[in-house]
């Protein structure tokens, strides 16, 4: 099964400016389907790519949202669709999107989306989807919480604080498999040795001796605890399974962080 998103599906279409809230944006109708030209495959890790595309025209989007990708399959009446988070930020240049596939090995869509495509291929595309935004005007501390596949719009977060040259103090926890299977390792310890006001923490399941993860265990309370101690959050995002997702907001509750001030994105 292709990972999808368990989220609201109701369009936000707006160029993502600082000062300007996810909140505040208006609902608009679903966008139309239109062809995306794939510019570029970048491998994430073995079984991951990002799918660069370039879009035919983009009404901008707000980090954290996501687009659906639909492809004609063998067998079946119609097109299938899925839905995939955004990694790129909306500056400079919002028609051209960072899309995060992981394969799934019995999936109907992301073997193709990782392994049959090639640059100047094009696929169908609709959007962009989703209120797990982050903005300027949402402030910060901001703590970041992610599994897996769940890293994808967070990276999106992040890449737009540091486009936008924001300043507003991070904390990401990504837990992958090992380093290789984690998703914008490379990019992100880039990103952590330029600014300051952006902490990584990595924890790893299945690699209990890697010096480059702080953790080497599925992600838990203490771990929540000592990201909250770092720096109290005023807003907090969590992606990835729904049992991890839940558990995830629970502790945060018993460690004081305001509810309402918490965004969750499951994938199925």
């Amino acid at each position: 099964m292709d990972h999808s998103l368990a989220i609201d599906t109701r369009f936000l279409a707006t160029p993502a400016t600082p000062g300007r809230k996810a909140r505040d944006v208006p609902k608009r109708r679903p966008a139309r389907w239109e062809n995306a030209q794939v510019t570029e495959i970048i491998e994430e890790a073995p079984d991951a790519v990002t799918l660069r595309l370039r879009l035919e025209e983009s009404t901008g989007f707000l980090p954290g949202q996501y687009y659906n990708v639909r492809l004609p399959v063998p067998g079946r009446p119609g097109p299938v669709q899925r839905a995939y988070s955004i990694a790129s930020s909306p500056v400079p240049d919002p028609s051209i999107i960072d899309l995060g596939v992981r394969e799934v090995s019995d999936g109907l869509i992301s073997p193709r989306l990782v392994r049959d495509l090639s640059p100047g291929d094009r696929i169908e595309v609709r959007g962009p989807v989703g209120r797990f935004t982050w903005t300027a005007d949402d402030g910060g501390p901001v703590l970041l919480i992610g599994a897996g596949s769940g890293v994808v719009p967070l990276m999106s977060m992040v890449r737009y604080g540091a486009v936008a040259d924001l300043a507003i103090p991070m904390c990401l926890v990504c837990s992958s498999s090992n380093f290789d299977y984690a998703f914008y390792h490379r990019d992100l310890a880039d990103l952590a040795a330029l600014y300051s006001w952006l902490e990584v923490v990595h924890t790893f399941t299945r690699d209990p001796d890697d010096p480059r993860a702080r953790h080497h265990r599925r992600i838990d309370r203490a771990m929540v605890a000592e990201a909250v101690a770092g720096q109290f959050p005023r807003r907090t995002y969590i992606c990835g399974p729904p049992a991890m997702v839940e558990d995830v907001q629970g502790w945060l509750t018993e460690l004081g962080v305001d509810p309402d001030q918490v965004r969750v994105e499951k994938y199925d």
